[in-house]
């Protein structure tokens, strides 16, 4: 059946309004949140263009594909022009097709991860594959029917502005690759342990150790009297330069006290070295409990309140 003119004018702009329409379902959810979330260069233009850009370029391929297609029955006697007019057909296919998976690729599949390259990345290799396709159709189409050609202009220039965007929003969005660590893991002074984890695979930190560290006594370290303590502790852990320092035996009950005091000045938020001397007699019980023991570092808190108090233990044993 031959088709009239206006009916090829249809169908071909209908298909390229398609490819916008199957973009449109994955872009028009994705808009208005995550993509919100996203930086943006300075020329990014606000999301209401790019509805009415698309629709205008998709309407000009499509007119421009109509152009080409009536070309058909001019140049059936001329193999050579019949050639490059089924491989113009066929390019114009296959940038119609990544340019309908651009939107796929880019609002589609954010928050997911793909050989370790984000979607924002994988995006931007599939629109400069778009855009050498579309110089590729701009030829091919310019030496079957010039006007097709320059309506594809528009088109080329918004693509080459659309891949500066996508550039730009890949880079300053980009996320540290997937990294799987090792499941090592590091005994805390409170007898826990914590693994590693974060992008650079280090240990979490202890229970409190974003205030104290606690340098020459170990969770289950033997202690004997006297009992040097050193480390360091941020400026807060400290009241009048000094904290308590308290030595338990295995049910509780203080054995021994003392200060560690600041050797630095310790207004500051920053770690500050300390040291103390306790000096202690070794618990006398029968069995291996009478060896356990604890160290107990405490925030001091001349305040009273509650709310402020903090401490850190230490199992320890007792030298026999």
């Amino acid at each position: 059946m031959r088709l009239n003119n206006l009916t090829k004018l249809f169908i071909a702009v209908g298909v390229s309004e398609l490819a916008g329409i199957l973009g449109s379902v994955f872009t028009i959810s994705a808009i208005p949140t995550w993509y919100e979330t996203l930086t943006k260069p300075a020329l990014n233009p606000p999301a209401w263009v790019f509805g009415p850009a698309w629709t205008t370029l998709y309407a000009l391929m499509g007119i421009a594909l109509f152009l080409v297609w009536k070309q058909h029955s001019n140049i059936l006697q001329n193999v050579r022009m019949l050639w490059m007019w089924k491989m113009a057909i066929a390019v114009f296919f296959i940038q119609l097709f990544l340019n309908a998976i651009w939107s796929i690729i880019f609002f589609g599949l954010h928050g997911s991860t793909w050989l370790t390259i984000n979607n924002l990345g994988w995006a931007f290799v599939d629109i400069v594959a778009l855009w050498f396709a579309i110089v590729w159709t701009i030829v091919v189409f310019y030496k079957i029917f010039h006007s097709a050609a320059y309506l594809l202009v528009p088109y080329i220039l918004w693509v080459s502005f659309a891949a500066y965007l996508n550039f730009s929003i890949w880079q300053a969005n980009k996320t540290p690759d997937t990294v799987f660590c090792t499941q090592d893991a590091k005994l805390c002074s409170d007898g826990s342990y914590v693994g590693r984890t974060g992008p650079n695979c280090e240990f979490a930190l202890c229970p409190k150790e974003d205030l104290i560290k606690v340098e020459n006594v170990k969770a289950n370290d033997t202690v004997s009297s006297p009992l040097t303590v050193k480390g360091q502790a941020r400026g807060i852990w400290f009241f009048e330069a000094s904290f308590p320092i308290v030595l338990t035996d295995w049910d509780g009950r203080i054995i021994s006290e003392g200060y560690a005091m600041a050797k630095k000045d310790w207004m500051t938020e920053d770690f500050v070295p300390f040291e103390g001397v306790i000096e202690f007699k070794k618990p006398e019980y029968i069995g291996d409990f009478s060896r356990r023991g604890a160290l107990i570092l405490r925030k001091d808190n001349p305040s009273g309140l509650p709310e402020y108090d903090d401490a850190i233990e230490i199992p320890i044993l007792f030298e026999n």
